[in-house]
């Protein structure tokens, strides 16, 4: 994990080593997002994609930088036959991080 305030790798202390900011708020945001991109990844294997997509709006609003939960949220989009909304997720997506995104 990575502090936001100075880019740093974040240890298992609540404080970044770098720059002495509390992280510990902002890591339990992460997780929570984290769960819920797992919880939709669960749901849109068992083709439940209106839940899927309601978890993993849930957890890009937590966590605007998750590249996969972007990703997997376009996907579940075009599934469902809304491709413009899909396209939107993965232009993001690909905006975020241009090199090594599938």
């Amino acid at each position: 994990m990575i502090c936001y305030n100075c880019g740093n790798v974040l240890t298992n202390s609540d404080y970044c080593s770098h720059c002495g900011m509390d992280v510990s708020v902002y890591k339990r945001i992460v997780r929570l997002s984290n769960t819920y991109y797992n919880v939709g990844l669960t749901k849109a294997r068992n083709r439940d994609l209106a839940g899927a997509a309601d978890t993993l709006r849930r957890c890009v609003k937590l966590n605007k930088r998750n590249i996969d939960a972007r990703n997997l949220l376009g996907l579940v989009y075009y599934g469902r036959g809304e491709v413009a909304e899909g396209l939107v997720e993965w232009i993001i997506s690909k905006n975020l991080r241009p090199r090594d995104n599938i």
